[in-house]
């Protein structure tokens, strides 16, 4: 096979991710990201460019994050005005390809750069009053003993904190730290309702485990980590800053690492008669193959030794949505 039929092999996947992201990951979410990633899927001097990332699977996601940290860095261009994160407004998306074209095509070297030496880190807070149910299931079941908490994919460690948040469902049912400066809004559909606690479970310790972590402290990791929230999502862009001052506040214990490696001693060291809660979201979404069934028999053969419980939100395979 030629190098030119690689290439334009290379391209079309390309063009693909683009078209899935904008009609599964942006649709409904992201009018803006759901305009640009279609266009790009037809724009083979932007697909070329975002092609050279080494992280193909988070690709869109990678490549608009990039063209986003340029901007709140300062970089002048008329693009900014369509970018609610940077003016407080919204304008018409239909007109915006131009622009970030534009854009692109002046900082393509920059933009390949930060796509070379960053990674997709989502810390999405949000994320936690759906896992909050799930965790009061296990204390359920444990007597409602103080958790240990083992968090695969942490990030900045924002959902390390998830008893430190205020939660308030629909119909009038809420939970956690009232005096919290995070307040999360989570609406219930169908008629089967989750057991919301009235106080959360208590923790007995936390650790994370991640690739590479997040220095809350970092002013450039912190960037990096706003440059990810799509720029039309202010609610969720609110409710990091409020996370990251939490964060810095009380910080916490991430190891750097795999989990395939560092799982099974840190599972070791916990007490067995001490409930253990294993944990992630959207880490393994991206993830499939040997590292996922590794990962899941590793936990498996753990379970045979001491109660360990785990929770998980991803994407499963054919799965409409994300599964809890």
């Amino acid at each position: 096979m030629s190098e030119s039929t690689n290439s334009s092999l290379l391209l079309d996947k390309m063009a693909e991710r683009f078209r899935y992201f904008a009609g599964k990951i942006y649709a409904d979410r992201s009018p803006l990201y759901t305009n640009l990633a279609l266009r790009v899927a037809e724009d083979t001097e932007l697909l070329r460019i975002a092609a050279s990332a080494q992280e193909k699977a988070a690709l869109p996601n990678l490549f608009f994050a990039a063209v986003h940290f340029l901007l709140l860095n300062g970089e002048h261009h008329q693009l900014a005005a369509f970018y609610p994160s940077l003016n407080n407004s919204s304008r018409q998306y239909d007109y915006v390809y131009p622009y970030f074209r534009s854009f692109v095509l002046e900082h393509p070297e920059e933009i390949r750069e930060i796509m070379m030496t960053h990674s997709v880190q989502t810390n999405e807070v949000g994320r936690c009053a759906v896992l909050v149910p799930a965790f009061e299931l296990v204390a359920a079941q444990t007597k409602r003993q103080p958790l240990t908490m083992i968090e695969i994919g942490s990030s900045a460690g924002l959902t390390l904190l998830w008893d430190r948040y205020h939660y308030r469902y629909r119909e009038g049912l809420e939970c956690g730290d009232p005096n919290s400066p995070l307040k999360i809004e989570c609406s219930l559909r169908g008629e089967t309702r989750p057991p919301i606690p009235r106080e959360l479970p208590k923790v007995a310790s936390r650790t994370g485990i991640d690739l590479s972590p997040i220095d809350a402290n970092n002013a450039e990791n912190v960037q990096w980590l706003r440059a990810l929230v799509w720029p039309d999502n202010q609610k969720r862009a609110k409710q990091l800053e409020a996370a990251i001052r939490l964060v810095k506040q009380a910080p916490q214990r991430i190891i750097t690492g795999n989990a395939l490696d560092l799982i099974p001693n840190l599972i070791d060291k916990v007490p067995d008669i001490a409930p253990l809660c294993v944990y992630h979201s959207f880490t393994l979404t991206l993830v499939s193959g040997e590292p996922r069934e590794k990962l899941h028999a590793l936990l498996t053969k753990a379970s045979k030794k001491r109660d360990l419980f785990l929770v998980w939100i991803e994407w499963a395979k054919d799965s409409e949505t994300p599964l809890l």
